[in-house]
């Protein structure tokens, strides 16, 4: 089938070139020059003969830079110290505009449009070198915040004038200096277990401390690491989480029983023989079911408390101390029935299920008994986040 065009565009297009022409006229006489600008060139691209654009294109357009110049040159002459930055905005808007007038042959015929390359590369040398300056007056301050801000000065730098200087290295630098480390311990056990048997229990517990702290931390100068790291890169840390599970006791199993019988008394109706004489009644004789039903309850608890300090790693000061209960409990309780399954009741059915599971190991109640402490902790660490 041969493709026919649709001759609607053709009536339609005017009118898009028109609504295209008024609105560029209307962002002009918005006093939004800018994008009047870009609009009118963007239809001198497609009607280069538009007399409307090619009329209010050079007057848009001086606009604009009088307007960015005028503020460039307030921003320059203010004592901020982003003040290069704030002028090299403006120079790049007029950029923008001299890119687009120039890849437009109808609107080089009325407007000359001026190139801000060089204000745009002096502007960014000048608010590298003033970014730079700020960072290495910020560093010498000796304290973190101030090397945090210098960190984002030298990265600004960067960002402006790539390879700056030494910005790279002092921004690393200034990183180190602004870095602050929790060190997250390895949990200390009092109790009278071997020890052993609850280290690995004990090593998943800080893990799960350490995940939930990381979880929670959203500033790239935190870093929060286990014990073994810090010891192992030697390094200092500025606060650490110091937990303690003491008195840690696990209790026999208390294993209750008990029983119900049940007793169920029938009458059973013998109809008469038809076939002997002299005639015969029915008879009714009773019957009587008989069995047990065996209940067992089996808990375990555990006891102890969970003790966990924030200390200042500067002084050794504890910065804040929680007391939490080591408290954890299991229980299995099943039924099972003994006699005559004709003596049970719909509801005595019910009651009939379960079986004797062996009780949890000293570990499994220990990560119980610590998992609803993971909060409080995490809570008393990020109460005070804002100081690291």
């Amino acid at each position: 089938m041969k493709y026919k065009p649709d001759c609607r565009w053709w009536l339609i297009a005017p009118f898009i070139l028109a609504l295209s022409c008024k609105s560029g006229e209307k962002l002009y006489n918005k006093g939004r020059y800018d994008e009047a600008v870009i609009a009118f060139v963007k239809k001198l691209r497609k009607s280069p003969t538009s007399s409307t654009s090619l009329t209010l294109l050079p007057q848009a357009y001086a606009q604009s830079v009088q307007l960015h110049e005028k503020n460039a040159t307030a921003a320059l002459s203010s004592s901020g110290h982003l003040k290069f930055e704030s002028a090299l905005q403006e120079y790049q808007v007029l950029q923008n505009l001299y890119n687009n007038i120039e890849a437009c042959p109808a609107c080089l015929t009325v407007v000359t449009p001026k190139d801000y390359r060089n204000a745009i590369n002096a502007s960014k040398d000048t608010a590298a070198a003033t970014r730079y300056d700020r960072g290495m007056a910020l560093l010498r301050n000796g304290d973190k915040f101030s090397a945090r801000k210098a960190y984002s000065n030298f990265q600004a730098a960067l960002s402006l004038v790539p390879d700056y200087k030494n910005a790279k290295e002092m921004m690393d630098q200034a990183y180190q200096m602004g870095m602050a480390i929790v060190e997250v311990r390895d949990v200390a056990l009092v109790s009278q277990y071997d020890q052993r048997a609850l280290e690995p229990v004990a090593a998943v517990f800080r893990d799960n401390v350490l995940n939930n702290l990381r979880a929670k931390n959203n500033n790239n100068f935190v870093q929060i690491l286990p014990e073994s790291e810090v010891v192992k890169n030697k390094l200092h840390a500025d606060y650490l989480v110091d937990i303690r599970v003491e008195d840690f006791l696990v209790s026999k199993p208390n294993i209750q029983k008990n029983f119900r019988e049940l007793v169920k008394t029938v009458e059973i109706v013998e109809p008469a023989d038809t076939t002997k004489r002299p005639r015969q009644s029915e008879k009714i004789r009773k019957e009587t079911y008989k069995g047990v039903l065996y209940f067992t309850n089996v808990t375990v608890v555990t006891g102890g408390n969970i003790v966990c300090y924030l200390i200042d790693g500067a002084n050794d000061d504890d910065m804040e101390k929680i007391v939490l209960p080591a408290d954890a409990g299991w229980s299995n309780a099943f039924c099972y029935f003994k006699g005559d399954e004709r003596v049970l009741a719909p509801e005595d059915r019910k009651l009939i299920g379960g079986q004797d599971l062996p009780s949890p190991t000293v570990g499994e109640l220990f990560q119980a008994a610590v998992a609803k402490s993971y909060g409080e902790i995490t809570n008393v660490v990020m109460k005070h986040y804002s100081n690291f």
